[in-house]
């Protein structure tokens, strides 16, 4: 692949109203929790006989930033709101969006989605390789098994209600979500040596513990408390490394020690991990709930494309600090800064730190001797950890993370690694244009950070400048550019503000922004009820984006895997009657949108549903509701045939499904079905029966099937 994969190719009509609903109906959400409670507080002041001394309220329980997972209720300042804005999705415009790279995209795009292969990504290069799915599965099966077993059926169940407990403990059990099971993939190292015939993978696990979410706010809220209490160099960037660098005094007269944390991450034991929170709690306060938490979201399993879930063979209590974990670089954090205490203690150095796994320190120029013992005892304090580490001495220029350090001359400049080019978004990307602007600019308040002089800049912008022309810019990056945009002073006032994050596309005509802030000025004009919390200053609009060429990827080799895993097909219909089936033999097709079609005398309506079990489970509550005038109410559909029956006109219904989707994706907090029953009753262009109030409706299948998985496929692994 030339191109950065994540270029944004337009998308289709179908694809963007899908997403914008998806932002619309979070937004309403937010909107009605945030008028719901200011209404509430007005009245309860309302009430209260003493107005201008109100009791104090209580403190507010600590949700760990976690959103409630029940739905609003309606507010009736809003109705005309939500209306109008729901109007003005349904007359989005769009246009035909004439770019030579988007064409070329599109094209990427239709090839890969039209193949019937695997698409896997290299580890450390641009590129991509093509493989069947059994033979991907087999690679994926090779590389799990080398370090992880089968887990016992009952540890998921197990590892859940832990979750459960600790979570009502800590009062946030109706806020925090089962762990979605995400399948582990790998991608292909073909820098190794003796590639392609032995080809050696990285084998990814996507899967995040829930109770994750509560651990990086309770580590990151000791690590911060413990780096203001002890004295360490913990580097959180490299803006904080250059800080500490150039603060060195006489740096002619010092050597570097540079190490590296061999596998930081899977390194991290229960042992260690326990006596780092136990030293922590010297320093801060930590509650038994929030220790457990800690403890318990490092219960991590694998899944695979088989629906079997694994463990790693040599842990204890399926104990493991992963890379992607929500809160897998906070374990990191704590643990860096109980090892940096320790070498304050035990090694002589005039100054140490650390970002993550990689080192840095430095000493006086000493004799080899000297420096070879502080080699040692540094290697003895990991040891101690159970920790490996690399560790040269005696340098004095360093490759830093991305930048290099150079103590004879007291300079530095921007690293990269050999024969790694940097590669950028083409502008012609279907990205917001505010986030195409500010490349360049970004890129040159980066690289002059990065250079403590001008001849530093000067060597280091050549590379940068060709990416860009390569990414079709017209623009050269110069020394001081962009740098008056990057200090900017904060305002004095923080305010609450709630942000609409429609999708942006370069085909779309109507201007999402100016309409949705207009809605905002004409529904909560000064002197409405809710202006106080809604008018430009709190909410605001800021454009999101589209799948990338990586997430297209990524979806492709989800569905591919899934249709090779997928059993056989079931049987379709089971009506004792075929002739009389109302999908015609299809009847049993699950997790679909359908239209019923009411035909009488010279009028025809539509009404849209969806079924996420057996469209005829659905049929049967449809056809009970219209026999029994007890449940006639239960649905439009019935409503108007009811009518229709009131005033003896003769009808017909005619049953057609319209679209098959799945249901709730725990992984993302969406359902597909959802959506796609929303699309389809704004896309019907004729007479319907479904209200507008039905596209902001609470999703069902979120506490239902999203705990369903996929049986294990055990008889084709065997």
């Amino acid at each position: 692949m030339d191109y950065s994969s994540k270029n944004i190719p337009i998308p289709s009509r179908r694809e963007y109203l899908t997403r914008l609903l998806e932002m619309t109906e979070k937004l309403i959400k937010r909107m009605r929790w945030k008028a719901f409670h200011f209404l509430k507080k007005e009245d309860e002041q309302s009430t209260t006989s003493d107005a201008s001394n109100p009791e104090e309220d209580e403190p507010e329980t600590d949700t760990y930033g976690l959103k409630s997972r029940r739905s609003p209720p309606q507010i009736p300042e809003m109705v005309a709101f939500e209306s109008d804005l729901l109007k003005m999705i349904e007359n989005i415009q769009f246009s035909q969006a004439k770019n030579k790279f988007q064409r070329d995209l599109r094209r990427d795009v239709n090839h890969i989605t039209s193949s019937d292969q695997v698409i896997v990504e290299a580890d450390k290069t641009r590129n991509l390789y093509k493989m069947d799915p059994d033979d991907y599965s087999k690679l994926v099966t090779e590389n799990i098994t080398r370090k992880y077993k089968i887990a016992e059926p009952q540890v998921i169940t197990e590892i859940e209600a832990g979750c459960h407990s600790i979570a009502k403990k800590l009062a946030i059990d109706d806020r925090i979500k089962p762990t979605s099971p995400k399948e582990a993939f790998v991608t292909i190292k073909d820098h190794k040596d003796n590639f392609p015939h032995n080809i050696k993978c990285r084998l990814i696990n996507p899967t995040k513990p829930e109770m994750g979410r509560v651990s990086k706010v309770i580590l990151d809220r000791i690590n911060t408390e413990l780096r203001s209490q002890i004295s360490v160099n913990q580097w959180r960037n490299t803006a904080s490394v250059l800080d500490w660098f150039t603060g060195l005094h006489e740096k002619e007269r010092l050597t570097f020690i540079v190490f590296d944390i061999v596998d930081f991450y899977p390194s991290i034991t229960e042992p260690l991990l326990m006596k780092c929170l136990t030293w922590a709690k010297k320093h801060t306060r930590i509650s038994g709930h929030e220790f457990d938490a800690v403890m318990h979201s490092r219960r991590s399993l694998l899944h695979d494309h088989e629906g079997n879930t694994w463990e790693k063979r040599d842990a204890t209590n399926q104990f493991d600090v992963s890379m992607g974990a929500y809160d897998g670089a906070e374990v990191c954090e704590l643990v860096g800064l109980y090892i940096l205490q320790e070498m304050g203690k035990k090694i002589d150095v005039a100054s140490a730190g650390l970002y993550r796994d990689d080192g840095l320190a430095v000493m006086r120029s000493s004799s080899g001797s000297h420096a070879d013992r502080t080699r040692k005892n540094l290697i003895r304090i990991f040891q101690e950890c159970g920790l490996k580490i690399t560790v040269e001495t005696n340098l004095k220029i360093v490759n830093f993370l991305d930048v290099t350090l150079n103590l004879g001359t007291g300079s530095y400049q921007p690293y990269r690694k050999p024969n790694e080019t940097p590669v950028y978004i083409n502008k012609s990307s279907n990205h917001p244009p505010t986030v195409v602007k500010n490349i360049p600019l970004a890129i040159t308040r980066r690289i002059s950070e990065l250079s403590s002089n001008q001849d530093a800049f000067n060597k280091a912008a050549p590379v940068y400048n060709n990416a860009l022309a390569s990414a079709g810019y017209n623009y050269k990056i110069e020394e001081n550019a962009g740098k008056e945009k990057a200090k900017r002073t904060r305002k004095g006032r923080s305010r609450k503000v709630i942000w609409y994050n429609p999708p942006y596309s370069i085909n779309v005509k109507t201007n999402i922004g100016a309409r949705f802030l207009k809605l905002i000025d004409t529904h909560f004009p000064a002197g409405n009820k809710l202006h106080k919390i809604v008018n430009r200053s709190t909410v605001k609009i800021s454009y999101s984006c589209m799948k990338n060429i990586k997430q297209i990827i990524k979806s492709h080799n989800s569905k591919i895997m899934k249709d090779a895993t997928q059993p056989p097909q079931k049987k379709t219909c089971n009506c004792r009657q075929p002739e009389n089936c109302p999908l015609r033999g299809n009847c049993l097709v699950d997790d679909v949108i359908y239209k019923a079609t009411v035909a009488s005398q010279d009028n025809s309506v539509a009404y849209i549903g969806l079924a996420s079990g057996p469209f005829k489970m659905r049929y049967n509550n449809h056809t009970k509701s219209l026999r029994h005038d007890r449940y006639k109410k239960e649905t439009e559909l019935s409503k108007y045939v009811w009518g229709l029956k009131d005033e003896n006109i003769d009808y017909t219904i005619r049953w057609d499904i319209i679209k098959k989707s799945n249901t709730h994706r725990r992984r993302t907090g969406t359902c597909n079905l959802c959506m796609e029953e929303k699309l389809a009753i704004i896309g019907l262009q004729e007479p319907k029966l479904n209200r507008r109030t039905e596209l902001i409706s609470t999703c069902r299948h979120g506490t239902t099937r999203s705990y369903r998985r996929r049986p294990p496929n055990r008889a084709k692994r065997k």
